[in-house]
């Protein structure tokens, strides 16, 4: 262990073509903390590979002439999503340029890539594939189409159902329980039992940001989806407050 340690990028610049899609965020209605909330990570990136997949259909080139990724960035004025595409060669073969000149159509191919499939967050008949099977466990096709119905009618995920929810809390149940956390499924909602304390539990859409609610607690789907001991911990820790 060394104290004397820093943080560093390394890299290199080289000129090249490249498309940009600026999303304005919200921080009073959606979660921009990157560190503790994997949604908007989840969401970006998703959205850049299928735009990627998406421009290279639309251009009929490779996938590999096109790279394309996200960053965050906040200023003065607010926080920022923006969703880069460029050609991968040095001095640019044109195609980010291209596919600018197309984006109507494109958003529209994006959009279908995500949407026309059944899995339950992505697979290789939509955005897996060999060359970004090193981040296969953060494409969510549901993220990305969350930010893009943001970015172009400024409109939230819609609150989760009741059945829903209890599918979620379902599936970490048994850990609850394993921990003196009971839960009830009623007419009146869902019920966490310890020590003679009970809470309400509602789970909410992970790209919101967390609502506040007296003797309630709030679990994002995020967290249940993807980071289940987190979950877990949340709602044990609230119910001994």
């Amino acid at each position: 262990r060394h104290r004397d340690t820093m943080n560093i990028d390394l890299g290199y610049d080289f000129v090249t073509d490249m498309l940009v899609l600026e999303f304005a965020i919200d921080e009073k209605k959606i979660d921009t903390d990157t560190e503790k909330n994997p949604w908007l990570v989840r969401a970006s990136l998703t959205f850049a590979e299928a735009l990627r997949i998406a421009a290279s259909k639309k251009l009929d080139v490779e996938f590999t002439e096109l790279i394309a990724g996200y960053r965050v960035r906040r200023n003065p004025t607010g926080t920022f999503v923006d969703i880069y595409l460029y050609d991968s060669l040095s001095s640019g073969a044109g195609y980010a340029s291209k596919a600018a000149e197309e984006i109507s159509s494109l958003i529209v191919e994006t959009e279908r890539i995500l949407k026309d499939c059944d899995c339950d967050d992505a697979c290789y008949n939509c955005l897996k594939h060999y060359r970004n099977q090193f981040f296969h466990g953060k494409l969510d096709r549901f993220a990305a189409l969350e930010l893009l119905n943001w970015g172009k009618n400024s409109v939230l995920s819609v609150p989760i159902d009741s059945e829903t929810q209890v599918t979620y809390l379902s599936r970490v149940r048994n850990i609850l329980e394993s921990f003196g956390c009971m839960l009830s499924f009623t007419g009146d909602g869902i019920f966490a039992d310890r020590d003679q304390k009970r809470k309400q539990i509602i789970v909410y859409p992970g790209m919101w940001v967390k609502p506040d609610g007296n003797n309630k607690v709030y679990v994002s789907d995020t967290y249940l989806k993807y980071s289940k001991p987190y979950a877990v911990d949340m709602i044990v820790n609230k119910l001994t407050e």
